[in-house]
């Protein structure tokens, strides 16, 4: 009798033990996904479980006010480890990552699922729980229109109405600015960032993509490719068929599928401006929420699995430790700053559709495009992964910006940018650029009117650098972030996103009636000018007409006219 009733106090122990680190997505019976309280709360008690190797700590506040949580796994075994940070609830309607994240770190702890004691000790893993906090409590029942489950979620935008996942550069959110720090002080060198889909119908549950390798700097990009090769093996051997995110090339599958090009606004594409290979999950939104959690957790366990192995731990690594250690001095003066699609250059790939029709809809009287699930097709399709190079600069050995720039020199640091402050007033000669044109959009884009297609003019003058300027030195590490964001043509550059707006406008004129004369004057005492100025009226008839836009064209090449409209506040040594 004694021996049965240790038999049953054994399982209902064993029992309970396991109850006590079900999910909340495991107990609804796979249907729901976890609230920010149930998220932070079941964190809390996992940590307790596993205090030797796990803490749960915030990493700041959202713009709600509620803290960011991260999870941490870390066994302090080797201090070569490589460094993974995992991203859920960017986009709070799209919650796989946060279910997923939550059975994977317990499986983790638990060893289960994967041989993890092995590997463990070449991980240092950290789970940002839900970093959208003002999106993920913003919770209903129909956010996503076109998306099957779960019963309720969050919303797409933070409690400033801004995406997250296009804030990583201009960082107008505390969510942001609490994540940049985050990222730039613990120096990963592995990003997963989890989402779900939005656009065609396919048979895929889980589709993905990695950082552009034309971003990344060229000793990583073998390693990007080695990674995802085995990353794909080992998830044919889990049966789970998978494909490269779906950006139609024309309206459906069949015509092609395009490489995400993911400028430094994204995820990724900021993490590879940290040297940083980085993953986005992208998970079908109409396939079952249960479906959709599990190709999550499977995506994750395979990537955390392959990077872990000995030699693939140690050449991230040490590559990253190559690269990104900040004060190796910057030799290569040559940096890409845009791309554009090759469209003549195509790789052929195997994929699993559904065809599909145009009928026409009695409520619209419109013909509608429809997907034909009892149809599926397996075609090879293209797959338009290359870009070209458009656009270069050559760095300086040296960037100075102004005091005056507070704005500025605040996210450069925000960003671990170092910067030196200057102790005396000086006269140096720098090379600074000039707006030349630019467009802008015509309704504000997440809360700025975004310019884009910026042209500018280099020119070498004196510039009075002032006491109490910033100057940075261009090194190995912070490179790729600085010609993104202090190279104007950046398509996410400080200017681009408007952060010198200021500068666009000018700030002097004249009066016509008193400018004439001396107009008149510099036009005889200059003849080289003079040449010029009749050519102009010679080849432009409304300027000749217009006596405003000859007195402007004087003023504009005359020394009353201030050097610095139009002159971004941004100086370069060479």
């Amino acid at each position: 009798m004694r021996i049965w009733c240790f038999i049953f106090t054994c399982f209902i122990g064993l029992n309970c033990f396991a109850q006590r680190y079900k999910t909340p997505f495991e107990i609804s019976g796979k249907t729901a996904t976890s609230t920010y309280e149930e998220c932070r709360d079941w964190y809390r008690n996992l940590q307790a479980g596993f205090a030797e190797i796990a803490t749960f700590d915030s990493i700041g506040k959202g713009d709600d006010g509620h803290p960011i949580y991260v999870f941490r796994i870390y066994t302090a075994q080797n201090a070569n480890a490589v460094k993974v940070l995992v991203l859920n609830n960017i986009h709070p309607g799209e919650p796989e990552g946060t279910d997923a994240s939550m059975m994977l770190a317990r499986d983790i702890l638990e060893n289960e699922k994967g041989n993890w004691n092995s590997v463990l000790g070449n991980l240092d893993i950290h789970i940002i729980c839900q970093y959208n906090t003002d999106g993920t409590k913003n919770r209903g029942c129909c956010s996503r229109a076109n998306q099957n489950g779960p019963a309720e979620l969050g919303f797409r935008a933070n409690a400033k109405n801004l995406d997250l996942n296009r804030d990583f550069i201009k960082c107008d959110s505390r969510n942001a600015q609490s994540f940049v720090q985050y990222f730039t002080k613990n120096k990963f060198q592995l990003f997963i960032d989890n989402h779900t889909s939005n656009g065609a119908d396919y048979q895929y549950t889980l589709t993905w993509f990695h950082t552009r390798p034309e971003k990344l700097d060229a000793a990583l990009v073998p390693i990007m490719g080695k990674l995802s090769k085995e990353l794909m093996a080992d998830l044919s051997k889990k049966n789970i068929p998978t494909a490269p995110y779906v950006e139609c090339y024309k309206e459906t599958p069949d015509s092609g599928i395009v490489a995400f090009w993911e400028s430094p606004r994204f995820s990724t594409g900021y993490a590879a401006l940290q040297h940083c290979i980085g993953y986005t999950v992208e998970t079908h939104m109409w396939k079952p929420f249960a479906d959709r959690v599990k190709a999550t957790y499977s995506f994750m366990q395979s990537m955390l699995l392959t990077a872990a192995v000995d030699d693939n731990a140690k050449t991230v690594y040490d590559a990253w430790r190559n690269i990104a250690l900040e004060g190796k001095i910057h030799t290569d003066r040559t940096e890409y700053i845009a791309w554009q699609l090759n469209k003549n250059k195509v790789d052929r790939i195997p994929f699993l559709g559904y065809e599909f029709s145009h009928p026409v809809h009695p409520l619209t009287g419109t013909p509608v495009l429809r997907y034909d699930r009892s149809k599926p097709w397996n075609k090879t399709i293209n797959y338009y992964n290359y870009y070209d190079v458009m656009d270069s600069v050559e760095m300086p050995r040296i960037y100075v910006i102004p005091q005056a720039w507070k704005e500025v020199i605040d996210l450069l640091h925000l960003n671990g940018v170092p910067t030196r402050i200057l102790s005396d007033d000086t006269l140096w000669k720098l090379r600074v650029s000039y707006i030349k044109s630019y467009e802008t959009v015509r309704t504000p884009y997440e809360g700025h009117y975004l310019h884009f297609k910026t042209t500018t003019t280099d020119t070498t003058m004196p510039v009075w650098v002032r006491r109490g300027d910033h100057m940075i030195i261009v090194t190995e590490a912070n490179r790729k972030f600085l010609a993104a964001v202090l190279e104007p043509r950046s398509a996410d550059s400080y200017f681009n996103w408007g952060f010198f707006d200021a500068m666009l406008q000018q700030k002097e004129w004249f009066s016509d009636y008193v400018w004439i004369d001396k107009a008149a004057e510099i036009i005889e005492k200059n003849p080289d000018l003079k040449a010029a100025f009749e050519k102009e009226k010679m080849q432009d008839p409304e300027f000749a007409k217009s006596s405003g836009a000859q007195l402007l064209w004087i003023y504009r090449r005359s020394e009353f006219y201030e050097n610095t409209h139009n002159r971004l506040p941004i100086f370069r040594m060479d």
